[in-house]
This record gives structure tokens, sequence and C-alpha cells, in this order.
């Protein structure tokens, strides 16, 4: 008998073919798993802001009119620098309270710092408008914590302006974004060896300073990361200002509110929302170049 062989130019697949396909699979093929989070990236996030720059842009035909209405009315200047404020003063309470916090959970044993961290998170899962309610209760007028200085502590004071103000706005977002903050603090500090302060401290710096001299400087890539993080999540708040906010503490966002659901003005509300992506992007980029910088000078 005959051997029959098969021949790759006749239309059938050799061994080494298969080979050959296998091979690049193998090499290439987990480039294929980026696919999915790439199209879901595409469709909720790049396609959406498309169609919001475009829109800001021409609506309905091409024109700048909301740009230089933007930047030529003071009264969305005064609400771009208002939001900036705000975001400046919450992200720099929550750093002054979640530092301490973190730095105390890498001390503890590991049973008390998951406790500790449940404490943290368990507000985080409480719908943001439970929580907002849950502080008018308390500062109000005759809430919890004015009664309890004026009928409890018997204080000869005056109830205190606690909420439809500045406070309340900045109570509230502080309230909302430091278990973020914490988290991402701990994150970094638990990698921090204990051992460095320790040893100053053997070599005679006192606590305080070999505190302040090793590990702050060792923490502040943990400090940079939550700060920009929290400045842009502050950045977007809407719920809080809008519900704990007086008359005059009106944030961007809100502003892009109105602009999409009461006066549909979809042009000018794009042109808000592009402003600020910019100036947010800008600032991550600012913030990724100083971080270069340093680098390359350590």
């Amino acid at each position: 008998m005959t051997d029959l062989a098969v021949s790759p130019s006749a239309g059938g697949h050799s061994p080494q073919n298969a080979i050959t396909r296998g091979s690049w699979v193998y090499r290439h093929g987990h480039h294929l798993l980026l696919l999915p989070p790439l199209v879901i990236l595409s469709l909720g996030f790049l396609l959406p802001i498309t169609l919001l720059l475009s829109r800001s842009v021409f609506d309905p035909t091409f024109t700048l009119a909301h740009y230089l209405r933007l930047f030529a009315v003071p009264a969305y200047v005064k609400i771009f620098l208002f939001s900036f404020e705000t975001a400046l003063i919450t992200t720099a309470l929550t750093l002054v309270l979640a530092y301490p916090y973190a730095y105390a959970l890498t001390l503890v044993a590991p049973r008390w710092s998951a406790l500790l961290i449940a404490f943290v998170l368990l507000p985080y899962w409480t719908n943001v408008l439970v929580r907002c309610y849950s502080w008018m209760l308390i500062l109000q007028t005759k809430g919890l914590l004015n009664t309890a200085l004026i009928d409890w502590l018997d204080l000869p004071i005056r109830p205190l302006p606690l909420m439809f103000n500045f406070v309340g706005v900045v109570v509230g977002m502080v309230h909302y974004l430091l278990p973020p903050m914490v988290l991402i603090l701990y994150s970094v500090m638990r990698g921090i060896d204990l051992g460095l302060v320790r040893a100053a401290e053997g070599l005679g710096a006192p606590p305080l300073r070999a505190f302040w001299r090793i590990f702050v400087p060792l923490s502040l890539p943990g400090v940079r990361a939550a700060c920009v993080l929290i400045f842009i999540l502050s950045l977007g708040f809407f719920v809080t200002p809008a519900l704990l906010g007086g008359r005059e503490d009106v944030t961007i966002a809100m502003v892009i509110d109105t602009q999409f659901t009461e006066t549909l003005n979809w042009g000018f509300g794009s042109a808000l929302a592009s402003v600020l992506l910019a100036i947010t992007l800008a600032g991550l980029l600012l913030y990724y170049r100083l971080g270069e910088r340093k680098a390359l000078a350590v």
C-alpha cells in the first residue's frame, strides 16, 4: 500500500500550522482579555465624554458662546472658586482626621485593626441620602448637638447655626470622604517598617521627632494619592451641598444638574461639565508630573 500524506497546499492542516496557530494564541491570546473592559470603558465613559464635548460646541451649530458665557458671567467664576475652596477645605480636614486614625491601625493588633476598619466602613455602606438626613437630625437648631449643649449641659448660648450653611456642607462631605482617605493611608502605612522609627528612638531621638522625621516622609506618597482622590471627589459633590448647604453654598455640580434637568440648556451644561473635566485632568497631570520630578530628584 502507498502511504497517504496530506499536503498543506491541498487544503489540509499540517501539525506545524496547528502548532503555529497555537503558539500565537499562547503568546498573544491574553491580549484578548483586554477587549471586554475596553468595550465597557468605551461605551460607558469615552462615548458619553465625546458626546458631552461635542454638545458643548455644537448646540445646535458650531459655537463657542457657551464657553464665553461661562467666563464672562462673574457668578459662574465665583461658583467655580467656591467649589475649589470647598474641595480644598474638605480634603485638608479629612486628612487631619484620617492620618492619626490610619496610623493607629498600624499599631494595634490585627483583630483590633479589623474592628476599627469596620467602624470606618460601616457608615460608608449607608446611602448618602440617609447620612445627610441623619446629619440634619444632629445639626439642626433643635437637633441632637444643640439640645446636648443647651438643655443637657445648660450652657448659656443660643443654638449654633450648623446646618443650611458652609459648616453643614463641610461636615457632610468630610463624613462621606473619611473612609476612602483612611483606607488609602492605611494601605501605605502598613508597608512602612516601624522598626525604623524604633531605631531612631533607640539612637536618642524623641518619639515625636522620630515619627516626624522617619514615618511621615515615608507615608507622603499615600498622602499625595489620597489627597488627589479626595479633592477630585469633592469637586463633583452634589447631594450633600444640596441638602445641607444654604442658598449661597452652590457648587458647580449643582449648576450642571440645574442646566440639564431644569433649564434644559444642554449646551451650556455640557460646557460647564467639560471645563470641570479639563480642570480635573489638569490637576491629575500636575500631580503625576510633580511625582516624577521628585522621583528623579531622589
